[in-house]
Formats: C-alpha cells, structure tokens, sequence
C-alpha cells in the first residue's frame, strides 16, 4: 500500500480516534456493529456500509448492520440526503463466494477499483462499479466483514483503504472485550459457586480442629451445609450394631423434638425414610407428594411431621455409613436438583469429617486414658487433682484425699505367670476398686501398677479410712484369671488437702511417700502421710526403692563439662557428671542421690554404669574427638576399691586399648587412705593398661603433698574453693602456687575447677595451671551440645 499525503494522514486519524472514544461508551456488539456501520457512510462519505459477522458454524456471514444514503431530488437536482438503517435486509454469504465471501475465507481485504473487470465478480447490481471489503479481525480471528459499494469507478482509495482497516481493528478489540467480560461474568458467576462449595469444603476439613467435642462438631458441620443451602431442619444418621439400627447424633427440626430422632431399629420390610435412601445407597429428593404415595403404598414410614422436600444423602461404607438430611416444611423454599448436587458433591466430605473427628475422639481418649484398663492415665488425674485443689485453696470445699496404691509382688506374678496374666490382674483390681468409689471419686491407672485415687466432694477422716480399707479387702482377695487364682495385695500411702499443702502435685508426691512407707511395714497396708515422722517424710526410701529399675530404664543420663588447656586454649577433655531423670521426682542432680546410694551400698553399681556410659560414648564419638582427649568418670571411694570396676576395665582394655587410653577416673582424697593397699595396687594396674587417674576436689579433705608421692597420679583437680579466693592476696593463693609448682616437678598435670569469671581464669593461667573447666569456659553440656561446642571451638 502506497503512503497516505499528510492531510489525508491527519483527516484518517481524526475519524479513528473520534470512533475509538465514542465506542467506549457501548455496552453490547449489537450497539457497536449499528455505530460502526453510520460512522462509515457518514465520515467516508460512502454511499452504503454493510457489516456481515461471522455465524456459529464458521463457515457463513450473516448481514448485522447497514446503512447507505438516501438522496432527495428538487426540481431535478440533488439537494439533501440522509443516512438510512438498512440493517432489517438480511443476508447469508457463504466463505469464498463473491468479495465478501473471499475476503473473510483469506482474511485479507479487497479493493475493487472496476467491478467489470474484477474476476468472478457476482453482479447484484449493475449501478456497482467498484466494492472495498476489509475484514474484522482479532488476533487473527475473524469476527465480519465490513464492505461498501459505489456506483464510480475507482471511487475507493488508499485512504479509505487504511482508515477502514483501522475501524475495523478498533472495533475487533471491543467486540473481543465484551465477549470476554460477558464470558468472564459467567465464569465469575460460576467461580463465585464453586468457591461456595470450596469454602464450605475448608471449612468441614477445619472442623475437627476447631471443635472440641463431637457435638461441638456436628454444630458447626450444621452451620457449614446452612451456608450452601436451607439447613434449618437439619440431622446426621449413622448405621451402628453392624447395620442393625439407625443412630441420630445430631438433629435440629423446628416441628419434631428430640423423641423423634431416637436410635431406630431397622426392619428390612419396614424401612423409615432414612433407612429407605440408606438401604438404597443413593441419593434422594422426595417432595410432599412423593412421600405421600411412598406411604401410602406403605413403602416406608415417617416419625414425625411430613415434609414439603426432604432431600438425604448417603456418605460411607460399612461400619461408618451414614447419611445427611435436609428437610423443609414450606413451599415456600423446596430443594432442587442443584441443591442435590450440591449435598452429593460435598457428602464425601462430611464422611472424611465425622471419620477424622471421631479418630481424633478416640486419640483425645488414648491421651487422657489408660489402653489396658480404660481407666483415666496420669495426665487426667494431675487435671483433676488441680482442679480440686484449686477449689480448695478458694474455699469452694472443705477437702481432698489422694491415695496412691501400688500392687505388692506385681514383678513376681508377671515373672511366674506372664504379662497377660499381669495384665488381667491391673483390670480385675481396677474392677474391684471402681466398685467401692463413689461417682465424685476418680480412679487412675499411673503406670506400670500403681494407680492413684482423688477423693474429692464430702469426705473426712473416716470416710477415708472405711474406703480404704475397703479397698484392701477388695484386692486382698483371689483374682480367677485363666483358671488360676491370683493372690495378691496392694499398699496404699494416703495425703489430705491442708492449709500448708504447697500444691496438687505436692499432694501426689506425699501419698507416693507414704505408699513406700506402707510397703516398708509389711505390704498390704495404708499409711497417712501426715502421720508420718519427720525422717520418714525424706525421699531417702524411695530413691534406694527406685534405683534398680533406673539403672535399668536407663534414667541415668551424663552431662559433659569440657576441660580446656590453658596455653592452647583447646578442649583436650570433659568430666562426664551423673543425673537422674526420674520418672515421678524429675532430673535429680547428684548432690541429692549420692550419699543416699553411698548410704545404701548402691553406689557401686553407679559407678559401673557411669563408666560404661563413658565408653560407650567414647566409641560413638571416635570419628571427631582427638587422640590426646581424654573423658573423666567420678568413682566414688566404694568403687574404686571394687573388683568389678577395675575387672570390667581390664576386660575393655582388651577389647579396645584405643578407647580406654581415653579413659581419666577420678577419685577422691578419701579413697586414698581409707585402703591404701587395695588403692595402690589399682592405681598399678590403670597404670599397666594405660588410663589416666585424677585426683579429685585436693584441698578440702585430708590434704596432704605426701600423696602425691606415695601414688601414681597424672592429674590433680584442685578444689573450687582455691579457685574462689583467687581475686583476694591470701595464703591459700600462696598455697595454690606452691602446689602447681610441685606438681609441675612430679610431672602430674593441675586441672582448675569452678573457673566463673575471666580474672580467675586469667590468674589461673598466671600461675602455671595446666588445665581448667567452669561455667566461664562452659557449663555441663548435653551431648548434643557438648559435640556443638567442641567442634565450634576447634573450628
């Protein structure tokens, strides 16, 4: 196409931007084919514009819109003309016939200069002496075709040409607009009812999480179906007793009260309408008229009022079939298909739902109960008793009992008949126990065979005694299990609510107290806290009690405190330090259980067990630690002297001379002197198999140089009393000096303990100690963070 003068250029751009904005105040494509059509006829000047626009089948155009000029004559010559609609002449025009048909068939535009000689050119009228088509075009798709005839020859130029096509683009992209926001509002209005059903969806998925209980549940399931459809009369059937009744878990009807909605045995010749659509498996949508006949043909029966719609859907299978129904009583709103649909599409879901929340039910259960004996589990009855003695302390009721009951020889039973046996016996005690509480009182099963008992409303120190005695009677009796009679008892220890209780827990702490004590006076017994002495109230019993089963839980854990070297400032060692992560009295430190065990002879055996932790540790850690470390293990004066703690070490040396190597006992003064003999000849032998012994906590107790030449020592732990006085002249700093001198002489390594401020460790250094460990360098360290914190300081 030739290039446009400027005038023709400006006049072009005039009359398609004028078009652009007048257009963008038209709603619908009918509006715009009529303007665009005028506009032609009336800024072009042409005799006639016709817009034709594509039909359905896309392979034939239909005339949309026309105008042409209509001319009036005065006395012979033209004075006026008007536009006029020619739109009401209808006509088809199949693709590639005449100028219209081709130009839409190649979607390119025809300029006619001389329809005669035009090839093909169908003469409808022989006063047409030239034709321009242009098609409507969107990205390629044909919408129409605009076409003009005149009755001159060569009357259609390029102008006409470029400004017709621009026309047409403008008004492609509007009629494209409109169709895709006419199509964008139905897809709106769809998206709008699909993100109905989706929210709804969410929000049966959520239930679970936001209900406590299952009726709590079942109401907001209500409130959900409500938001999609009329669920003022709404209920949930389930199938229970393997199909054989209907159970109503929920139900809300204006008319019927609950009576209605009681569980319905199910007659298979006589079904209700729930059992109808359930014993059908489909979906249903009954009017009035539909149940009537139903009835009348005594198809199903109805409890209750009839509905106008009653609309059911079944959801599940087997065991956790169910159905949800809608009913309305007005004519005023009767359900529809879509309403079926709905309920159909969202059915599956409720299912997932009810089955969720039941399972969470069940695991609400499990965590507050026991699994063997139903019975409430530690976590509930610490809930009750709180509540109880918080009711207590606010003078809401005078008192509460806690008996904690253990079941005597309940190992020996398990060990001679079986852990099933052990089993049933926990359930028949806790049988015969239920049936001498009274409904305010709670049983609890607390573990293993203890149990423990919250009287709680009216009680006083005879109605105390008359249960628990009661209680012994109960149990004291023979247990018939697997055709066997089962003697046993139980000892029970007993603490009462008083002014000066300190707490719930407290409470439960002093009758498992007491319950010990019980078992101290012959089984079979109850003891009142309260009535106990003094010494007897300390938890010495209960920690030698307890002690074999914790070594055999594994409730002793280590803790690592890391030992620097002063002049490199890297970690070389660690003291692995003892707790008891009790079970009842939680993590117990050292200071509290030891000179109980050294009381009771126990202590050996911690010592074995602490040593076999820290060679245990020690292989598991061979992959990062460094030759030259070295683990320490605190023996007390008991163990040391032992044949099994130095056997055991001999036997690992042996195994792994690399891991024992890494080995540093530690001991006390004490055990210096109190068998000497026995205590050199072992320092001999850790010495032949090359483990490290360190002298532990030098200065507090029978301090004297002379040991560190009477014995084979590589290390000496100096007191944490030394280190305390380090910011103060004194003698003991004078003493200090002098002994990290005399050391250095014997070639024995000092280690500084208790370092907890910078100018102690760097007075420390000052003075020549060899090694140092305190909370300034770091604190006991779990394992995990012990292996954090070497790495970090080696890196």
């Amino acid at each position: 196409m030739s290039e446009l003068s400027k005038s023709e250029t400006i006049k072009s751009l005039t009359i398609t931007n004028q078009f652009a904005t007048d257009i963008l105040l038209l709603n619908t494509p009918s509006e715009i084919w009529q303007y665009l059509a005028q506009n032609i006829v009336e800024k072009l000047g042409f005799e006639d514009a016709v817009i034709y626009t594509l039909d359905s089948g896309g392979m034939t155009l239909s005339r949309m819109s026309g105008f042409d000029k209509k001319k009036s004559f005065n006395e012979g010559e033209i004075s006026t003309s008007s536009i006029r609609d020619t739109s009401s002449n209808s006509m088809i025009i199949p693709f590639n016939k005449g100028v219209i048909g081709k130009v839409a068939a190649t979607k390119q535009p025809i300029l006619v200069k001389d329809t005669r000689e035009f090839e093909s050119y169908i003469v409808e009228d022989e006063t047409t002496l030239s034709e321009l088509a242009v098609p409507i075009l969107f990205q390629q798709q044909l919408l129409g075709v605009i076409d003009s005839e005149h009755a001159r020859v060569n009357f259609y130029t390029e102008y006409h040409l470029k400004t017709l096509t621009a026309l047409a683009t403008i008004t492609a992209m509007k009629i494209s607009q409109i169709i895709k926001v006419d199509g964008l509002e139905e897809v709106i209005e769809n998206l709008e009812y699909a993100n109905k059903i989706q929210d709804a969806l969410f929000e049966i998925a959520e239930i679970i999480f936001k209900t406590k209980n299952i009726d709590e549940f079942y109401q907001y399931l209500h409130q959900c179906i409500g938001r999609l459809t009329l669920a003022k009369n709404f209920f949930v059937a389930l199938l229970k007793d393997d199909g054989q009744t209907i159970d109503f878990p929920y139900a809300i009807d204006e008319f019927d009260d609950s009576s209605t909605f009681t569980s319905i045995n199910i007659d298979p010749n006589f079904l209700s309408i729930t059992g109808y659509a359930l014993a059908k498996d489909q979906p249903f949508l009954f009017y009035e008229e539909d149940i009537q006949k139903m009835l009348d043909e005594k198809a199903i029966y109805i409890r209750g009022n009839i509905p106008k719609a009653w609309l059911g859907v079944p959801f599940g299978s087997g065991i956790n079939k169910g159905i949800v129904v809608v009913q309305s009583y007005s004519t005023e709103f009767l359900f529809q298909e879509k309403d079926k649909q709905l309920l159909m599409f969202v059915a599956k879901h409720i299912n997932n739902a009810i089955e969720r929340m039941e399972a969470k039910q069940k695991l609400q259960f499990l965590a507050l109960h026991d699994p063997l004996t139903n019975l409430p589990n530690r976590s509930l009855f610490k809930d009750r008793t709180q509540h109880a003695f918080l009711h207590c302390q606010n003078n809401r009721q005078d008192n509460i009992a806690i008996l904690f009951i253990d079941v005597d020889r309940f190992k020996q039973i398990n060990d001679t008949y079986g852990h099933h046996v052990g089993d049933k016996l926990l359930i028949g005690i806790a049988q015969a126990i239920m049936t001498i509480l009274r409904n305010t009182d709670t049983l609890a099963r607390l573990g293993g065979d203890e149990f423990a008992i919250l009287l709680d409303g009216k009680i006083d120190y005879e109605t105390i005694c008359r249960i628990t005695e009661s209680i012994l009677v109960a149990t004291a009796s023979a247990f018939n299990i697997d055709s066997l009679n089962i003697f046993s008892s139980v000892s029970i220890g007993i603490a009462t609510y008083n002014n000066s209780s300190e707490s719930a827990e407290q409470l439960l702490i002093d009758a498992d107290h007491a319950m010990y004590q019980a078992k101290l006076k012959g089984r079979n017994q109850y003891v009142f806290f309260e009535a106990l002495e003094e010494q007897n109230k300390s938890t010495n019993v209960k920690v030698e009690y307890d002690f074999d089963n914790a070594v055999k839980n594994s409730e002793f854990v280590g803790n690592y405190q890391p030992l620097i070297d002063f002049d490199s400032g890297k970690v070389i060692g660690a003291e692995i330090l003892v707790r008891w992560q009790h079970p009842k009295l939680g993590l117990l430190y050292p200071d509290f259980f030891i000179p109980i065990l050294e009381k009771s002879g126990q202590i050996v055996q911690l010592d074995l067990y602490m040593l076999k932790l820290a060679v245990s540790k020690l292989n598991l850690w061979v992959d990062w630690l460094p030759k030259q470390f070295k683990l320490s293990v605190n023996v007390s004066t008991s163990g040391f002297a032992s044949k099994d703690f130095i056997g055991y070490l001999q036997d690992q040396h042996l195994i792994s001379a690399d891991i024992t190597d890494r080995l540093c006992v530690e001991i006390t003064e004490e055990s210096l002197i109190l068998n000497v003999d026995a205590v050199k000849n072992h320092l001999d032998i850790l010495k032949s198999i090359n483990i490290s012994v360190a002298l532990d906590d030098f200065g507090t107790g029978f301090s004297s140089l002379s040991y560190l030449h009477q014995f084979s020592l590589d290390f000496l732990k100096i007191d944490k009393s030394f280190v305390d006085d380090l910011n103060a002249v004194n003698s003991k700093v004078l003493i200090l000096e002098a002994v990290v001198n005399l050391a250095k002489s014997l070639n024995i390594k000092t280690t500084a303990e208790g370092i907890e401020t910078v100018e102690q460790y760097q007075k420390l250094k000052e003075i020549g100690c060899d090694l140092g460990q305190g909370y300034h360098i770091a604190k006991p360290l779990l394992e995990s963070d012990f292996k954090r914190f070497f790495l970090n300081r080696v890196s």
